[in-house]
C-alpha cells in the first residue's frame, strides 16, 4: 500500500485505485519529471478490458496503444516529429484564411434559436480538423461519430459495447484513409499525414481526430458560455477571455501518468506502475502558465491550432451576436468524465 502523503495536493482514491493530483504547482512536476510514463493506456487495457473485448476488438486496442501521446521516447518523439509538419507555423498561417471562412459560413447558416453545441461547435471544430488533416471531404457529422464513439471508449474502457462502437468507427477511418491516401499518391497530392506505417498513420490519425476534434469543440462551447452567461459578457478581451476558460474550464479535465519506479512525491510515496490522474485545471494566477494543453515533451501538439480556431471564432461570434444569451433551463452539460463542457447550449441571438 502506498504511503499517503499528508498535504491534500495530491490524495489517494481509494475506490478508483488511483492518486489525484489537483494541485497545478504539483502537477506540473509529475508532468515534467521522466519518473512518470505516459504510457497507461495499454496497462488500463489489461486491468480493465474483458477477454472478449481483448479478442474480439484487437484491432481497436492495437491501435490505439500505438498513440504516440500515450508513449515515452523514443517512440514519442520520431512519431510525434511525423505530425508537426500539420502544425507548424506556415501550415497555420495558410489555414487562418480557411478557418475564417468556415466560421463565417457555419454562423450565416444558424437557425433563430441554436444550439451552441450541435450548431456552431462541433460543425466549426470538425471541418477545422478536416483541414488540418487532409480530411475536409468527410462529413462533419462522420468526424465527429467517430471521434465520440472513441472518446467514450477511452473513458470508459470496461464497457464492451463502446469497445464494439469504437471498433466500428475505427475501422471505417481505416478504410477511407487506404482509399484516400490511394487517391492521393494518384493525382500527385499529399494532405493526409501518412505516419512510419500503415497501422501508425492510422493509430495518429484517430489520436489527432479525438484530441482535436474534442478538445475545439468543447473549448468553442465553452467560450460561449463564457461570452454569453458569465462574468465575461461583453468583455472585448479576447485573449482574457479564453485565457481564462482554459485555466477554469480545460477542455480535458485529466491526463494520467504512472511511475517508472517507487517515487517521493510531496511528502508521500507512489509505488511503481499506480495510476496518477492529474487535474489540467490550472491557476488563476495568469503569470503562472496554463495547464490545459500539457506541458513538456507531451505538449498537444495542436494547442496553436484550437487557439487559433478560438480567436477566429470569438472575433466573428463577439460583433455579430452582441446581445446573445442563452436558455438556461435547457443547457445540459457532460455526461463523459474525462471532459468538462455542454452537451446541450440553447442559444437566443
Amino acid at each position: 500500500m502506498s504511503e499517503q502523503p499528508t498535504n491534500p495536493a495530491i490524495t489517494w482514491i481509494s475506490e478508483g485505485g488511483y492518486w489525484l493530483v489537483e494541485d497545478p504547482e504539483l502537477g506540473r512536476q509529475v508532468l515534467t519529471d521522466d519518473r512518470f510514463s505516459s504510457n497507461t493506456l495499454q496497462p488500463s487495457f489489461n486491468m480493465f478490458v474483458s477477454g472478449r473485448v481483448k479478442e474480439e476488438c484487437a484491432f481497436l486496442l492495437d491501435i490505439l496503444s500505438r498513440w504516440f501521446v500515450d508513449q515515452d521516447p523514443p517512440e514519442h518523439t520520431a512519431e510525434r516529429r511525423l505530425c508537426q509538419p500539420h502544425f507548424s507555423r506556415i501550415k497555420l498561417d495558410s489555414l487562418a484564411p480557411k478557418i475564417r471562412e468556415t466560421v463565417i459560413g457555419v454562423l450565416d447558416q444558424l437557425p433563430g434559436n441554436p444550439d451552441a453545441v450541435t450548431d456552431i461547435a462541433k460543425p466549426i471544430s470538425a471541418r477545422v480538423i478536416g483541414l488540418a488533416l487532409g480530411l475536409a471531404d468527410v462529413d462533419a457529422a462522420v468526424l465527429h461519430r467517430w471521434s465520440d464513439d472513441i472518446a467514450r471508449f477511452v473513458s470508459a474502457v470496461y464497457r464492451p459495447d463502446y469497445a464494439f462502437a469504437a471498433q466500428r468507427s475505427v475501422k471505417e477511418m481505416a478504410s477511407y484513409l487506404r482509399d484516400h491516401i490511394s487517391a492521393q499518391a494518384d493525382s500527385g497530392e499529399a494532405t493526409v499525414y501518412q505516419g512510419s506505417d500503415a497501422n501508425r498513420s492510422l493509430a495518429a490519425h484517430t489520436m489527432m481526430l479525438f484530441g482535436g476534434l474534442e478538445t475545439s469543440a468543447r473549448l468553442l462551447g465553452q467560450l460561449i458560455w463564457a461570452v454569453t452567461a458569465s462574468e465575461h459578457k461583453g468583455n472585448p478581451d479576447i485573449d482574457e477571455v479564453i485565457d481564462s476558460v482554459i485555466r477554469r474550464f480545460p477542455p480535458i479535465r485529466f491526463v494520467t501518468r504512472t511511475p517508472t519506479c517507487d517515487a517521493e512525491l510531496h511528502g508521500g510515496t507512489v509505488r511503481k506502475g499506480e495510476l496518477v490522474l492529474v487535474s489540467l485545471t490550472g491557476s488563476a494566477d495568469r503569470s503562472s502558465p496554463a495547464l490545459a494543453f500539457g506541458i513538456g515533451r507531451h505538449f498537444c501538439l495542436g494547442m496553436t491550432l484550437t487557439m487559433l480556431e478560438a480567436r477566429i471564432f470569438l472575433e466573428e461570434f463577439l460583433p455579430r451576436y452582441p446581445q446573445a444569451t442563452l436558455d438556461t433551463e435547457c443547457i445540459t452539460t457532460s455526461e463523459n468524465q474525462l471532459y468538462s463542457g455542454f452537451e446541450r447550449l440553447p442559444l437566443r441571438l
